[in-house]
């Protein structure tokens, strides 16, 4: 009997759980990874019905140019996609070596932002409620993505012992963060002051409606925060202001590459953003 000629939506499934399960190049991806992947690949495939250069230029000119993280994680998303079917032996392994030519690159140099201590403060000093509260004092404290916060469990954090576990983060490592006096009182105020009906769910953060918090309305959160505060701020800001602060203070790049997650400790000392003029102030106190 001859098998069914399959077309490429046909193999979006497996071609996730490939991604999941660590067929692809050895480590699983995020769950984040995956689903942005599979939202462009998908949305591609019904747009063009194919996988061929001349569909990636076609969809690469429908997004305009100083749009780079969309235009970049559309390309990732089908370059994944086509990579398994060549694995399946589904496509021809050209297509993977010509589509080099017209991987996105960014033509504007990235826009960095972080936040220092004095606008922390006054983000805190904005919250309207104990969630709002542990938000900034919990992204600003420990550098964790903000994904890893929105996962983020009631049982993973370990009160006694002074530390969080985060649960298959980026490339499904899992690491222990340790939490300062701060962020465990913030924590217990938080949890002190859920409602009734949502004393025995497991996430820590929760919306309006009891269910899971998504990265969305955490960045809507401190951007409204931001508003009242007069501080640009994003959950990613957060992060690079964990590093910047603490290597200010002296803590080794390494420690925090460890907190953060990072494989590469280039990556560390590039969100560490501390100014000239806190620089200057700095070195009249050296010896």
């Amino acid at each position: 009997m001859v098998e069914a000629i399959r077309a490429p939506i046909d193999y979006l499934e497996d071609w996730k759980k490939a991604m999941e399960f660590g067929l692809m190049g050895g480590r699983p991806f995020s769950q984040t990874t995956i689903d942005a992947y599979s939202l462009y690949a998908r949305l591609h495939l019904e747009k063009y019905g194919e996988i061929s250069i001349s569909a990636l230029k076609k969809a690469l000119m429908d997004v305009p140019v100083n749009q780079y993280a969309k235009r970049y994680k559309m390309y990732q998303g089908i370059h994944s996609l086509a990579t398994y079917l060549v694995e399946e032996k589904v496509m021809d392994a050209a297509y993977l070596e010509q589509a080099k030519a017209f991987i996105p690159r960014r033509h504007i140099p990235p826009k960095k932002i972080t936040v220092h201590e004095n606008g922390i403060e006054a983000l805190i000093q904005a919250c309207e409620d104990s969630q709002e509260e542990l938000i900034v004092i919990l992204l600003s404290s420990t550098g964790l993505r903000v994904s890893e916060a929105t996962n983020l469990k009631i049982s993973d954090i370990d009160m006694e012992h002074g530390y969080l576990k985060v649960q298959l983060a980026k490339w499904g490592k899992t690491r222990r963060v340790g939490l300062t006096q701060k962020v465990k009182e913030a924590i217990q105020k938080h949890l002190n002051a859920r409602p009734t009906e949502d004393k025995a769910k497991e996430y820590l953060f929760l919306n309006r409606f009891g269910e899971k918090m998504t990265r969305y309305g955490v960045r809507t959160r401190l951007e409204k925060l931001g508003e009242i505060a007069d501080v640009i701020v994003t959950p990613h800001a957060l992060r690079r202001a964990f590093v910047t602060i603490n290597a200010n203070k002296g803590r080794p790049l390494p420690m925090l590459q460890i907190a953060c997650g990072h494989s590469n400790i280039t990556t560390t000392r590039s969100y560490c953003l501390t100014t000239e003029d806190e620089t200057i102030e700095a070195m009249q106190g050296w010896d």
